[in-house]
């Protein structure tokens, strides 16, 4: 308890002790601030929030490319967080009560100590948060954590958060090439050319850069290290649970649009076609003068009152210029030093296919979920079917499958491509399942699940500590202190960390015993998992999607099928209602793929020449009874003739085949509901 005072106390103290800085626009003012929480002892810094590092994104500049920040005359105060940008509040401060947000939020924060001001050669980290593209905020960062972490204990590195646009402010658009795209990517981008520009101000070095970030925020650093756009601009990446951006070239248009259609500034009737060079201009003119209030407020309910969802940012030819496999396959990237890893629980989404209380729909539900993976996004559908299915029916492992596809092969191929002569990578597992009330668990998932890392590098989520986690939190920030500031995390001489191959696989297990030893290195991440998704075959890339859908994300997916089991809605954004319209969506659509598939290859079969045409066939019958795209014709008519006997035949086969789904779904939609009464 003297403990828990000693800490409240320390961080109300106020600073009396200020700093100025001249800059290339003008002077800052900061102040000194301890962290004084740690058992450890107080470290000291010298902080500086609210720098701007661009123009603010008000008016015209609202849905456009940061633009320089503008000079400014006399003394500029920075000594308290500016507000976040436009997002769900409470979930952006975590703290159940919000925070203050506004438009204008494109602001750094620098944390510094006067040995890096006086010696001018100290290691720079730029963290940037996370929050699925939606929320969340680097002025939700607690800042004495940072301090204790990163600045003080002789680490002396200089920390820089930044804001960037999230949600419609920050990746949304209209369908076409029209109007500027990925903001919140251009943000991160002009925020680490300020760092670049200014850092030496502070004590830092511009050629010693490493960008971290979790989740969400890791993604975008993925995007930002595989960009043409930014070759140079960072020596060191730390990629912490975040899995490749999910990227197509429709990504959040779908959403932006309805947004739009909310606000008035497109009809309601619009669709989500391409739209005219003159609807494009009127649009965003139109949403240019609205509140940004009114369109959080627009955002909110699209997520949770229709079928819709924002996700990562977009192919749009400048920044992303291609889908990250692709560019991955063709070895299309600048290696960069890299330290990546994960968490051995992460998310366990397809857990629901081994609950218990699903135990007699276990078959079904991973061969339901097998065959959307397959027929949505791989080219040979049936093989990846079936392996999957056999892969994964074996005892539990359907309950890795999401994380296998989401984050540990994805780090494998992320951590192989930056394998090069040059450049040095590290990869680990985290797998501390003993954080206990240290961690605020925001999911009954088993430990350590996605995040729960966070609360000793960044103190996201964190909760109550016990005196074990303040000597956990030194030990685990000290090997990101150590990539930072010397291109090598080994805790120390006598436990070396290998650097990673493709060929071993070589990663460093972090978990801690009662004497806080961690077991060290070992070999072959998650060998099993690579050996099924490597060997998975091609994707399409065809850019077709369920209605609701803009691009391909497992969470999408699994959401509306765990709400349908357990007639709740598990999607903290949606309501029951629209799940299950996702539900039954994504599996009209399902059915339409297979389908397409059994003509195409009964064509095949035939060899005839009019094999494309039953593909055409399918889907204009799927759109006769309502399996179809919503986006103004995406879905080609195509086909000629009337109608034949080969026409015939399958349209008996369709409404067989529509029946069949019709009373598979009532009875699957029936037995969850007996299911889910009698557990209550």
């Amino acid at each position: 308890m003297h403990f828990l005072v000693f800490l409240i106390l320390g961080l109300l103290v106020p600073s009396t002790i200020s700093i100025k800085v001249q800059l290339s626009t003008g002077t800052i003012e900061g102040k000194e601030l301890n962290a004084t929480y740690s058992p450890f002892g107080n470290q000291s810094s010298l902080v500086f929030f609210g720098i701007p590092y661009v123009e603010p994104p008000l008016g015209d500049l609202r849905f456009r490319k940061p633009r320089p920040p503008i000079p400014w005359d006399g003394i500029l105060e920075t000594k308290a967080y500016k507000p976040a940008c436009m997002s769900n509040a409470t979930k952006t401060y975590k703290n159940g009560i919000g925070g203050p947000i506004s438009e204008d939020c494109l602001y750094a924060n620098v944390f510094t100590n006067k040995y890096c001001m006086k010696n001018k050669n100290c290691s720079v980290m730029i963290a940037i948060h996370g929050g699925g593209f939606l929320f969340e905020s680097a002025s939700a960062f607690n800042p004495e954590i940072l301090i204790n972490n990163f600045v003080g204990q002789n680490r002396n590195i200089v920390v820089v958060s930044i804001n960037y646009r999230v949600g419609v402010f920050g990746f949304g658009h209209l369908a076409g090439d029209q109007g500027d795209r990925n903001m919140g990517l251009f943000d991160i981008m002009a925020g680490v050319k300020w760092v670049r520009k200014e850092i030496n101000n502070f004590g830092g070095i511009k050629d010693r850069i490493t960008l971290a970030g979790h989740s969400a925020g890791a993604g975008l650093i993925v995007a930002f290290s595989n960009s043409p756009l930014t070759k140079g601009l960072i020596h060191q990446q730390i990629i912490m649970s975040g899995p490749l951006p999910n990227v197509s070239k429709k990504s959040n248009y779908k959403g932006f649009t309805r947004m739009a259609q909310i606000v008035k500034c497109l009809p309601e009737d619009s669709g989500f076609g391409v739209l005219s060079k003159k609807q494009v201009h009127d649009t965003y003119s139109c949403l240019r003068e609205k509140s940004s209030q009114e369109l959080l407020d627009a955002e909110m309910y699209v997520l949770m009152n229709t079928t819709y969802y924002f996700g990562a940012p977009h192919i749009d030819g400048q920044f992303i210029v291609d889908y990250p496999d692709r560019l991955f396959a063709a070895k299309s990237v600048f290696p960069i030093n890299t330290l990546i890893g994960t968490t051995t629980a992460e998310l366990r989404e397809t857990i629901y296919i081994t609950d218990p209380k699903n135990a007699d729909l276990k078959e079904a539900l991973l061969k339901n979920m097998c065959e959307h993976i397959g027929y949505e996004i791989y080219t040979e559908k049936e093989k990846f079917v079936d392996n999957c299915f056999t892969y994964y029916s074996n005892g539990t492992q359907a309950q890795f499958l999401s994380d296998d596809m989401e984050f540990y092969s994805r780090a494998i191929s992320v951590a192989s491509i930056h394998v090069s002569n040059n450049t040095k990578v590290y990869m680990y597992s985290y797998a501390y399942s003993g954080a206990g009330r240290a961690f605020n668990k925001y999911l009954d998932v088993p430990s350590p699940h996605h995040s729960e890392d966070l609360i000793y590098i960044f103190g996201t989520h964190r909760g109550v500590f016990a005196p074990k986690d303040y000597v956990i939190e030194q030990i685990y920030s000290g090997v990101f202190a150590d990539f930072v500031n010397f291109e090598d995390p080994s805790p120390s001489e006598n436990q070396k960390w290998l650097q990673y191959t493709p060929e071993k696989r070589e990663h460093f297990v972090i978990d801690f015993d009662q004497n806080f030893t961690m077991p060290g290195m070992r070999e072959n991440y998650y060998a099993e998992a690579l050996k099924f998704w490597s060997g998975a075959g091609k994707k399409t890339f065809s850019e077709q999607y369920s209605p609701s859908y803009d691009t391909f994300i497992i969470t999408n997916l699994v959401s509306p099928i765990v709400s349908h089991l357990n007639n709740v809605s598990s999607d903290v954004d949606k309501t029951l209602e629209q799940t299950e319209k996702l539900f039954f969506e994504r599996e009209n659509y399902l059915e339409k793929l297979k389908l397409e598939r059994k003509f195409e290859l009964e064509g095949k079969k035939r060899g005839n020449s009019e094999k494309w045409k039953g593909k055409k066939t399918a889907a204009r019958m799927g759109n006769e009874i309502g399996i179809q795209e919503r986006d103004g014709g995406a879905e080609e008519a195509g086909g000629g003739g009337g109608i034949n006997i080969l026409l015939i035949i399958f349209a008996g086969t369709l409404l067989g085949g529509i029946l069949y789904v019709t009373i598979s779904h009532f009875c699957l939609h029936h037995r969850s509901r007996e299911g889910y009464q009698l557990l209550k």
